[in-house]
This record gives C-alpha cells, structure tokens and sequence, in this order.
C-alpha cells in the first residue's frame, strides 16, 4: 500500500503494509507531533520505533538524511526500506 501525503509542504509517498502501526493513513497524533515540529539544519534525529518512516522521511527531507537515523525491531518496518 502507499500512502501518499504532503506534511507542510514536503510531499511525500510511503510504502506501508498491512500489521504495521497505522497502515492506511498517518496517525492524527504523528500528524499533530510533525505539525509543530521546529527543525533547524544541525538537528539530529533518531526516530526509534519508525514503522513505515513517516517521521525520518518528513525530517530527512527537512533537514537531510545525514542528520536521521531510523530504527525499529519489526524486520517487516526495516524490509520496507530495502
């Protein structure tokens, strides 16, 4: 499945699959989290837990993938990034 989305201006398209958090839509609370989100250029952002990547994609593409790192234990979240 793909979500597709634009969270303040970043558009985005992220592969999801059923037994995941929230496969069919992004979550109102991640939503409301990303919505007053203020990143600057040398933040560092560990996004532990990060399923389909809603939050690393958003804050990749904010602020570079250099500055993410992205973890989860669920082998079928890590497989979507591969």
């Amino acid at each position: 499945m793909i979500i597709k989305t634009s969270i303040k201006g970043v558009e985005m398209q992220l592969k999801t699959v059923k037994g995941l958090f929230s496969p069919k839509s992004i979550d109102r609370g991640t939503l409301a989290m990303l919505s007053v989100l203020n990143l600057k250029a040398d933040d560092k952002v560990l996004d532990l837990g990060c399923g389909y990547g809603i939050v690393g994609i958003y804050v990749a593409k904010v602020i570079g993938a250099k500055n993410v790192v992205m973890a989860d234990i669920d082998g079928i979240a890590v497989d979507l990034f591969y």
